[in-house]
């Protein structure tokens, strides 16, 4: 394939430098469709080698558009590519990821392997310098099962899984991909690359306390350093190696993870010897406690019983001691005076054995005894709860019917609503490529979107309105219910004449300073009514109107985005109101427009919970500019979902996006 990552080399080193930029425009202004990709490539990697990423990055983002057009889908990947490189130079590693996503399904497409594991490679540098480094290991992972990968490479790509692991505290296993590129640079020698590795490598191993393969790993990486003139190598590993010897003297009693994982090995060698010839606790645990008591009082009467054998063999041993008395020699008399003395002292220790035997008893009955006063407590808490929790149980029935029947009330509530709304069936007649992205914080809404459709012309207005949920969907309805007189009945098309009677319909509700035979009426003020924008596109002339309040529109255009903004004062604070920000602007065919609540950006996330900001939106929609709507409003959903990470959601969200 004409864009693999060879050719694409290639056209930058030895095509572009031969041709002046200001040649491949004057080309490009006598070009037809079918060349106009590739010419605009051409300047792109032209201003990428002088370093101009911006330049680059817009007219790699001009080939994309005209090779989609006339279904060029070399000239497409090729241009992706540009596009995320000159991002990537810029910093700007969002959008280069979105680039290099895009560019995955047209290089397996081609089934150009390189060009594939290029783009996992490049979106894993992305996600590493953006700090995010599981999804920098999962790209990169990627990278890896690509055969394109060998050798060095493939070295290169286990050191960066083994850096993003490092920088998570996974010390294990940045070891484990550290060990696997030095297994590749053994068999496909790179001494500088290598050299660089074996220091990482062994600094990871001092951190992770095993400090004699930290030693072992930088005299590997100072003989290659030396052997091969690398001064600033060596000096690193000296360097390094006198911080470790520091750090082994001043350890003290301190564990480090090599310690802990040694100590875990230990415990479990020990505990399977002890599983061996150890007695299982579930048996004894299993016995009630009245068996117990039986056992314990068998145990003492056997004691009782042996206690008096005991004593009826010491009467036995004092008649033999008599009947010796009369033995005929003094050598006899002796000898069993002996025997007598060894039986008295066993008798003794008998005596010493049993009585520790009772006193254990006791203990063991006395503790019997206890816990059968526990269980008897227990059993009569246990009763006293059941009548507790009986009582809450039916408290609990009675508010989840209760709670049911209000979610059933504002469900059908939320049927209303929606049948009120802008929806992709009405738009459809005017734009046949839209999309509404709307998700509630709850179950209605305060966000809302309204269009009237017709031949000549079409008026949407999106607006977000105080509060959310319940209240904000009470809002929402009365400005609707406004819109369809102010439009529908009485035949108002322009924005700003909408926005104007608008503002008077609500502060006729909600405003202050009525009176009534010159008494004031005593009238709840609504200091925040709703932030709306109202467009008018005119499909003869190909031009939109704009009037907005506290609210703004987005277009994109030729792969700019200009933002529209709306007047700074809340609709319905006073009568007559006529300060709204009104534009009259020409369009193209192709042109996206976009109109959207606070809620998306609002919305808090990522890896410290932040919020997302206007900055970040606004990148977002230029980075899938060149897809359809449809594509648009998933990644959309996908991109918020990320996002969000399971956290809860703050606010309506509500985008509408039309291509005209």
């Amino acid at each position: 394939m004409k864009s693999a990552l060879s050719l694409i080399l290639w056209l930058i080193v030895l095509g572009v430098k031969s041709q002046s930029i200001d040649v491949l425009k004057q080309r490009l202004e006598v070009s037809d469709d079918q060349e106009r990709p590739g010419i605009e490539n051409n300047i792109a990697e032209a201003y990428f080698v002088n370093k101009k990423f911006k330049k680059a990055t817009e007219y790699a983002k001009q080939a994309i558009v005209h090779a989609k057009s006339t279904k060029n889908r070399s000239e497409e990947l090729r241009g992706l590519i540009n596009a995320g490189n000159a991002s990537k130079k810029q910093k700007k590693y969002n959008r280069a990821v979105g680039f290099f996503e895009n560019s995955l399904s047209l290089a397996t497409e081609a089934k150009n392997s390189t060009l594939v594991s290029y783009a996992y490679e490049s979106m894993g540098y992305c996600f590493s310098s953006l700090k995010k480094y599981n999804q920098a290991i999962v790209s990169y992972q990627k990278a890896l099962s690509s055969s394109a990968k060998k050798g060095t490479k493939k070295a290169a790509v286990y050191a960066q899984i083994a850096y993003c692991n490092f920088a998570i505290s996974e010390l294990k296993e940045a070891i484990e991909y550290y060990e696997k590129a030095n297994d590749v640079y053994a068999r496909y020698p790179s001494p500088g690359p290598q050299s660089l590795m074996l220091v990482n490598l062994g600094k990871v191993y001092a951190q992770y306390g095993d400090f004699n393969k930290a030693i072992d790993r930088l005299n590997m990486a100072r003989a290659i350093a030396e052997k091969n003139g690398f001064d600033n190598t060596v000096k690193k590993v000296n360097s390094v190696i006198e911080s470790i010897e520091r750090n082994k003297a001043n350890k003290s009693d301190q564990l480090t993870d090599f310690d802990h994982d040694a100590i875990d090995q230990t415990e479990k060698y020990i505990h399977n010897i002890e599983r061996a010839h150890g007695k299982s606790l579930k048996e004894i645990e299993n016995l009630s406690v009245e068996n117990q008591i039986k056992e314990l009082k068998l145990l003492n009467q056997q004691n009782e019983l042996i206690l008096k054998e005991q004593q009826a063999e010491a009467q036995k041993q004092d008649l033999a001691r008599q009947k010796l008395k009369s033995a005929k020699t003094e050598a006899e008399l002796k000898q069993v005076e002996a025997e007598n003395a060894q039986n008295a002292a066993e008798l003794k220790q008998a005596e010493a054995e049993s009585a520790r035997t009772l006193a254990w008893l006791v203990a063991v009955g006395l503790a019997s005894t206890l816990m059968l006063a526990l269980v008897i407590m227990y059993i009569r808490n246990n009763k006293n709860l059941k009548q507790k929790n009986d009582q809450i149980a039916s408290q609990n029935k009675e508010l989840d019917k209760k709670n049911t029947n209000i979610t059933d009330s504002i469900n059908y509530a939320r049927k209303i609503q929606d049948a009120l709304l802008a929806s992709n069936r009405g738009l459809s007649h005017s734009f046949s490529d839209h999309f509404i992205l709307n998700r509630p914080r709850d179950i209605v809404s305060g966000d809302f979107s309204w269009c009237d459709i017709n031949e000549k012309d079409s008026v949407i207005a999106l607006a977000d309105c105080t509060g959310h949920g319940v209240p904000g969907a009470l809002m929402s309805v009365l400005a609707i219910s406004s819109l369809e007189k102010i439009v529908k009945q009485l035949g108002t098309r322009s924005p700003t004449e909408i926005l104007k009677q608008l503002n008077d319909d609500l502060y006729s509700l909600f405003g202050s300073d009525d009176t009534v035979s010159g008494k004031e009426l005593n009238k709840t003020t609504v200091k925040d009514g709703m932030d709306i924008v109202v467009i008018n596109v005119n499909h003869k002339d190909n031009t939109l109107d704009f009037a907005g309040s506290r609210n703004s529109m987005l277009r994109i255009s030729n792969g700019e985005l200009t933002e529209l903004k709306g007047s700074k004062t809340h609709l319905g604070h006073n009568r007559k109101h006529q300060e709204f920000n009104y534009q009259k602007i020409a369009l193209s065919k192709g042109d996206l427009i976009y109109l959207y609540s606070d809620g998306f950006y609002d919305q808090k996330g990522g890896e410290n919970g932040k919020k997302y900001y206007p900055k970040r939106f606004r990148e977002m929609l230029l980075e899938n500019e060149t897809k359809s709507m449809t594509e648009q409003n998933e990644t959309y959903k996908g991109v918020l979902k990320t996002w969000r990470n399971g956290r809860e959601q703050v606010d309506d969200i509500l985008i509408l996006g039309i291509r005209i």
